[in-house]
């Protein structure tokens, strides 16, 4: 039974949503070309801060997976003159 009532207010709830998205006036609708072109710069400055945020965060994430393959690659590399039974041991310990 509460099942059964939580389908119903959901579904209630996503066609009210998709209601108010079809009938909601369109907010550049009532904008002059002015204030279209202001809020325009404004969400491309704020999504230039966003790319760039993207690209440091990314040039990190490189940065550390260079860096973490480099070191596990320094760790395998086998010592020169050395057995390979010893370095499996040396790894265990």
């Amino acid at each position: 039974m509460a099942v059964g009532i939580a389908i119903v207010v959901t579904l209630v709830a996503a066609f009210g949503a998709l209601i108010y998205a079809i009938i909601r006036p369109n907010p550049y609708s009532e904008m002059t070309d002015e204030e279209f072109e202001k809020e325009t710069k404004k969400s491309t400055a704020l999504g230039m801060a966003v790319l760039g945020a993207e690209r440091i965060l990314r040039r990190r994430e490189a940065d550390y997976i260079i860096e973490e393959k480099l070191r596990h690659d320094k760790e395998a590399a086998s010592v020169a003159g050395e057995p390979p039974e010893e370095r499996n041991e040396r790894k265990g310990k």
